[in-house]
């Protein structure tokens, strides 16, 4: 198939690829991340591989360790799941975003792993992850968390709101497709990105709707009522802007790209492909 102009400079990424750098967390669970950096706003991205991170709740020691990263408050928490995905799953998230609150420029957090236990990422009502630190009482950085399949992702970010989702790409999702999806979305899906078929189609407004409602609709209990694909470019991300309730005529803008077998989308964006 021959790409047109709007697909010419479109990748897909793999987690090595996309997210370029990485810490070592414990000897065989590396911690990737991405920074991402403009005029206004600083962030960063990172993930975890999950089933990595279920070989090491496995053995003692190193899940001691990994434990002993959460502050007092998630201790009680994560002691309360007795399920080993749900316990890699939440973990995970933690690790990650934790993570990403370490890559911003800043005093905040000076020392990771060793500072890690000041932080603590609770569920609010609404299911949210807040952040409180121990040695920082006002303007902590805005954090969103999400996991699927065998990832998990954070993003923490500083001047804007944040929000990400991961989805894994399946034909389930056209079960759901009219709870979420117009026809004048999937008109300008099939226009913009023809190389995707209508699960990457479904998955990928999937995603991009939820990284809005967790960065700017999460009190709102409607799921995407509202939240309306207006563009769609491609210039080696996904580049989308979204109507949503409250916005007005400033539309909210989403990155997101295919990431193995999954996509991965987030607000704020990424001005450039420089990492």
């Amino acid at each position: 198939m021959t790409r047109n102009c709007a697909t010419a400079d479109f990748q897909a990424f793999t987690v090595s690829s996309f997210f370029s750098r990485s810490d070592t967390l414990l000897p065989g669970l590396p911690v990737h991340w991405r920074p991402v950096l403009d005029a206004s706003t600083s962030c960063c991205l990172s993930l975890v591989d999950l089933v990595l991170v279920g070989k090491k709740l496995k053995n003692a020691h190193e899940r001691n360790i990994l434990i002993n990263l959460l502050s007092k408050q998630e201790k009680g928490l994560f002691a309360t799941y007795s399920y080993p995905k749900r316990q890699q799953e939440w973990l995970g998230g933690r690790l990650a975003c934790k993570q990403a609150l370490f890559r911003l420029p800043g005093p905040m957090i000076s020392s990771w792993p060793d500072q890690s236990a000041s932080l603590s990422i609770l569920p609010a009502p609404n299911g949210r992850p807040v952040l409180t630190c121990a040695s920082a009482s006002a303007n902590l950085p805005c954090i969103s968390i999400s996991h699927s399949g065998r990832y998990a992702v954070g993003m923490a970010a500083i001047g804007a709101p944040c929000g990400l989702d991961i989805q894994i790409i399946t034909s389930k999702i056209i079960k759901v497709q009219s709870h979420f999806a117009q026809p004048e979305e999937i008109d300008l899906l099939n226009i913009h990105a023809p190389d995707l078929n209508l699960d990457e189609h479904l998955t990928l407004l999937w995603a991009a709707k939820e990284a809005i409602k967790k960065a700017l609709l999460h009190d709102q209990p409607a799921m995407f009522r509202g939240v309306v694909l207006q563009s769609l470019n491609l210039n080696h991300f996904y580049s989308l802007k979204l109507r949503y309730p409250g916005g007005g005529q400033q539309p909210a803008e989403i990155t997101a790209v295919r990431l193995d077998n999954t996509i991965l989308a987030f607000t704020p964006g990424i001005p450039s492909t420089k990492s």
